[in-house]
């Protein structure tokens, strides 16, 4: 037996945003970066998803942004924990989620900032998402060895968990030594893990220390191909099954041609660092239906039928993520949880 299985063994298993009798769960990503961003959309737009239905509000995290060429957006980036906080203060049960943290913070340091949201927020409200992240320059810039980022990141959730779960940690890592430490206030029921990726690495992480996986846009034969290889984990493990999430890019108009007018096909199929290793269509990427799984585009039918793929696999929570649209960010909230999410949510 793997360290990772002794450990998984002793963990309690979170269901935070698993799907029920009631059917998917969905959340937002904020406009917390860009040109669009700002402190009214933040706050005001963490009130209008809780009130519209939304299970979970979601931020990105970077030191160092430097936009995808199909964001085409300034580099303003607000904090993801204090992003959070803010929503945390006007909002009452939404789930708080991070989409995810790159490990660009010592361990202690960042649980004790998500042990503090949680303590501000309420128990259960928080979420811990994190990633290695594909940026070598943000983690030399926060002295730590890029060439290292695998150890970095599954050392930091083996010290999130014991903290999580304890409010102790005693570790000593290939990267990371803390000593005997106690950290306080921990949260009663501990705090649940996701892991984000689209890589078979990421799947690996997600089931041997993890509670969820929460990939990107991802095309749907890769994302078939990496469901089948969680759930093939989780039978070796013998473990609870891993929440399934996925954030891809949603592109919303009266028409499907309004829509995708202007996307770049070649953009979307090389923006994630993961891309190197998904399944291709034969001839590449070349049309919009290629990306089918990396984006969600259309008028509301045709991203009905577009969620409803991820549905038909048992997907358990999609996140509404408008970008490219933030400018209407509240218009088209509002228009997917009047229009899509009643196909999928029971009130």
């Amino acid at each position: 037996m793997t360290k990772e299985v002794e450990l998984r063994a002793e963990w309690r298993v979170h269901d935070t945003l698993r799907r029920s009798d009631k059917g998917m769960t969905f959340g937002v990503l904020m406009p917390h970066f860009g040109r669009h961003a700002s402190p009214e959309r933040v706050v005001e737009g963490s009130k209008l998803a809780e009130r519209l239905g939304y299970d979970a509000i979601w931020v990105r995290d970077h030191l160092l942004w430097t936009p995808h060429e199909h964001e085409k957006g300034d580099r303003t980036f607000l904090d993801a924990t204090i992003s959070l906080a803010a929503a945390a203060s006007v909002t009452e049960e939404i789930i708080l989620g991070t989409a995810v943290l790159i490990p660009i913070r010592w361990p202690l340091k960042s649980a004790k900032e998500l042990m503090s949201l949680e303590f501000i927020a309420g128990e259960g409200r928080v979420l811990a998402g994190i990633g290695a992240g594909h940026n070598a320059d943000e983690l030399e810039a926060s002295g730590l060895d890029a060439d290292q980022k695998a150890a970095i990141a599954e050392e930091t959730i083996e010290i999130w968990r014991s903290l999580f779960q304890t409010g102790k940690v005693d570790f000593k890592g290939e990267v990371f030594t803390t000593g005997n430490v106690e950290l306080h206030p921990y949260p009663n029921a501990g705090m649940p893990i996701w892991y984000g990726g689209t890589t078979r690495a990421s799947v690996r992480r997600s089931v041997s220390l993890c509670d969820g996986w929460l990939p990107g846009g991802t095309p749907l034969a890769t994302f078939d191909d990496r469901l089948a290889y969680l759930r093939g984990l989780e039978a070796e493990l013998e473990r609870d099954p891993c929440v399934i999430g996925i954030i891809p890019r949603l592109q919303m108009g009266d028409t499907t041609e309004e829509a995708i007018d202007g996307l770049d096909v070649q953009a979307f199929a090389t923006a994630s660092e993961g891309s190197k290793w998904w399944k291709k269509p034969p001839g590449g990427f070349q049309t919009i239906e290629d990306l089918r799984g990396i984006v969600v585009a259309g008028d509301t039918k045709e991203i009905t039928d577009r969620v409803g793929d991820f549905d038909e696999r048992g997907l358990d929570h999609f996140v509404v993520d408008l970008r490219g649209q933030f400018d209407r960010f509240e218009e088209l909230l509002q228009l997917f949880a009047e229009e899509v999410m009643p196909h999928f949510k029971k009130d």
